[in-house]
């Protein structure tokens, strides 16, 4: 039974430098100046990124800004050597997005760059990428084997000794894919010779490979030891990256060859925990597949079946035929146990229409077909598989699977009842076994109990080591004990007469602290009579402003209260009155006196006595016009563009009326019997200035109006309003009438003059309306 390894590529990344997080590469890249060092940290923060484990489009995109601002810095400094290693940065980015074809370009465009220089390590990095660059399959993994050699060939001319290693590792794994397994251990003893000349500790991808190896050459005792160092290396690190993953999921493939089926589960549940943290989907199929095959061998086909619809949703990701046929595999192994002989055949039917593509898969279409004969009792028809399949592992020499043939040969020989050869391959089947399982199993107990022995002395002399230690412990704290006595005897008599002298220092100090505190306290006693002075005088102050505030709402009252009663007196006049013209006049003097009675009015019925928001003053003055004039009746309507903006009454006055004038005449002449429209806007200009405008859409002005000669006295009045306001005035004949009036916010003058006359040592003389 076969199951399948994950397998991670070696990334053989361009020079070397130190473990830094890449928020530190960050910093030190902003402190840094333009220079070849810059470029260093630029490249190494963007291979850092891209080879994160996890890294998707958002950090190719990174790793790609950095590449490119290396490569920019590179020119401009004419560095050959960041453009090189830039364009090797370039490449493994677009291998990263798929794009081999480019990828391969720019990695050959880096070769030339360190070639031009003669930097041989460079051409030894170039090679490496240039050879990533092709698939693991087929003829391109010999070409990439060829590729890493070379880089190999210049690490060892050069004396590099790390990164020869590094690379032989990288084309071990290359040859493990190849099933070369017997040379890809040779080549990994090379590379752990070296590693250990030069004191490299990090071998656990190294012990990984071995064991994978190992494994599949039926040393599994080997491998189990290599596979065991690898996981301690790592998880002593607390390594939890995707390269944990594949480890994980070895170490219990090995487990598993050793019919240890219930401990490789442990592992593979592992392995898929860190693959479902990374989200990587591939790996997650694999291990879910791995399972699969140890629930089938542990006889419980029905969480076999449960782990196979976990895996259905994944089946789209496999695309290569090699790797649907492995999927289809276990669908037909599971079902063939479950005795769902039909649902088998569908998925034999399934390999076989892909059988043609399936290079070493071809042994997993021959075993479905073998355990399906067996199962169906159609014995003769798997005898064609049998052969073929004994035939392929002869040639590979793989104990384990050459055993698995044998036992099904005897299956097969029994119910045909050639009763004689099943026998002979019953006895190939045990010696085959025994010499795989038996004696791994053998050596892997006395490999753990041996571990546990040595562990356990190693606890004990640990033990012993530390009672030796307490003894001495106890010793010199006696010596301590005794020599801290004298001490004590020495330092009590000193003490004694140290506390004599610090009697008499005290007593003295209490004397003077008595006198101090007396004065304190009268001290105190007198800023506590000022304090009560002060409170009553800020009471005072307080009950005087609210009485001020008080009789400033009063005054307003009144105000308004007499206004009210001139209105009531005008009313009371135009009743005798049969005069159109003095009817009219009377009208718009009751308007001008309820402006302003409406500001004393806002200044007594709100907190604020000082000034009036506009906003709601507009709205109201608005209203009451509208009431007066009939406005709904002649259909105009009104829209209002406030700001909310406050005028002290010396302002008000003056605003309100101008507002009343212009929203009267609007009202009387602007529209004939179809209504229109009156806007009215007070805005902000610049800091400090106010615009008020008034605008309708209605007949407009007369074509020979003259603002200069006008001279009624609507006109004249919000002429004189305006300069009042110290303001501008204009009347614009646009579609219609506007009136605009700009002038200052008069709180904002009156403190800048207020600050010049200061300044210049003048007396503030501040003119206002009504002064």
């Amino acid at each position: 039974m076969k199951v399948k390894l994950l397998l991670f590529c070696l990334v053989l990344i361009t020079g070397s430098v130190k473990a830094q997080s890449s928020a530190s590469l960050l910093q030190e890249i902003q402190k840094s100046k333009a220079d070849t060092g810059r470029v260093k940290k630029l490249l190494a923060l963007g291979r850092l990124i891209l080879l994160k484990s996890g890294a998707g489009p958002k950090e190719t995109d990174s790793a790609y800004r950095y590449m490119q601002q290396a490569d920019l810095l590179s020119i401009k400094l004419n560095d050959v050597k960041g453009r090189a290693n830039a364009a090797l940065l370039a490449a493994m980015i677009s291998n990263k997005k798929g794009d081999h074809k480019n990828g391969a370009a720019l990695a050959q465009k880096g070769f030339d760059f360190f070639k031009s220089i003669n930097d041989k390590p460079g051409m030894a990095e170039a090679y490496i990428i240039i050879g990533q660059h092709y698939e693991n399959a087929g003829d391109d993994i010999d070409k990439k084997i060829a590729y890493y050699q070379q880089a190999v060939d210049i690490f060892k001319q050069v004396g590099l000794k790390e990164r020869e290693a590094n690379t032989t590792v990288g084309i071990a794994e290359l040859q493990t894919m190849q099933g070369k397994y017997e040379i890809a251990v040779k080549n990994l003893q090379v590379a752990l010779a070296i590693y250990q000349s030069i004191g490299f500790k990090n071998l656990e991808q190294l012990y990984d490979l071995m064991g994978t190896s190992l494994v599949y050459l039926g040393h599994i005792d080997e491998a189990l030891k290599y596979e065991l160092m690898a996981v301690r290396l790592m998880e002593a690190k607390g390594d939890q990256s995707s390269l944990m993953c594949t480890v994980y999921n070895r170490f219990a493939v090995c487990y598993y060859s050793l019919h240890r089926w219930d401990q490789a589960l442990i592992y593979y549940g592992k392995a898929l925990k860190i693959a479902r943290k990374y989200k990587d989907s591939i790996s997650m199929a694999v291990i879910i597949g791995n399972e699969v095959l140890s629930y089938y061998r542990l006889n419980q086909p029905e969480k076999a079946l449960g782990k196979l619809m976990e895996l259905k949703p994944m089946l789209y990701l496999f695309t290569d035929p090699q790797d649907q046929i492995e999927r289809y595999y276990y669908y037909c192994l599971v079902y063939t146990r479950l005795r769902q002989f039909k649902m088998a055949k569908v998925y034999l039917d399934k390999m076989e229409v892909l059988k043609k593509d399936a290079g070493p898969q071809i042994t997993e279409i021959q075993r479905a077909y073998i355990g399906y004969y067996i199962a169906t009792e159609q014995y003769s028809k798997a005898y064609p598989y049998l052969q073929a399949h004994e035939d392929y592992y002869q040639q590979k020499k793989v104990l384990q699977f050459l055993a698995s043939n044998q036992l099904s040969w005897f299956k097969v020989d029994s119910g045909m009842g050639k009763y004689l050869s099943a026998i002979k391959h019953y006895q190939r089947y045990k010696m085959l076994t025994d010499s795989v399982y038996r004696t791994a199993n053998d050596k892997h107990t006395s490999f753990l109990q041996i571990e546990f022995e040595t562990e356990k002395k190693n606890a004990e002399l640990q033990l012993q080591a530390k009672n030796i230690q307490l003894l001495k412990d106890k010793e010199q704290l006696q010596r301590s004990r005794v020599t801290a006595a004298k001490a004590s005897r020495n330092m009590f008599i000193g003490g004694s007469a140290m506390l004599l002298l610090l009697l008499g220092v005290g007593y003295n100090r209490y004397r003077l602290n008595q006198r101090s505190n007396r004065q304190l306290r009268a001290h105190q006693n007198e800023i506590n009579k000022q304090n009560e002075s002060l409170q009553m005088l800020n009471n005072k102050q307080e009950r005087l402003i609210d009485e001020k505030q008080w009789l400033l709402k009063e005054v307003h009252h009144r105000v308004k209260n007499n206004l009210q009663i001139v209105m009531s007196l005008l009313s009371t006049q135009s009743a005798y009155l049969e005069n159109n013209a003095a009817l009219e006049a009377i009208t718009e003097s009751q308007n001008r006196v309820r402006a302003i009675a409406l500001i004393h009015h806002k200044l007594y019925s709100t907190d604020e006595v000082a000034s009036i928001h506009m906003p709601s003053y507009i709205t109201d003055l608005v209203h009451n016009l509208g009431d007066c004039f009939d406005t709904a009746g002649h259909r105009i309507r009104f829209e209002q563009l406030v700001e909310p903006i406050q005028l002290d009454l010396t302002q008000a006055v003056p605003f309100g009326l101008i507002l009343n004038e212009a929203v009267t005449n609007a009202i009387k002449y602007a529209f004939d019997s179809d209504g229109g429209q009156i806007v009215i806007a007070l805005q902000l200009v610049g800091q400090n200035d106010v615009m008020l405008t008034i605008a309708d859409n209605g007949r407009g002005l007369p074509a020979d109006f003259d603002l200069k000669s006008a001279s009624s006295l609507g006109m004249e009045m919000m002429k004189a309003l305006s300069k009042q306001l110290r303001g501008t005035f204009k009347v614009q004949n646009n579609g219609g009438v506007t009136v605009t009036v700009e002038f200052e916010i008069e709180s904002v003058r009156y403190n800048t003059e207020a600050k010049n006359a200061y300044e210049k040592g003048e007396p503030n003389i501040s003119s206002c309306a009504g002064c």
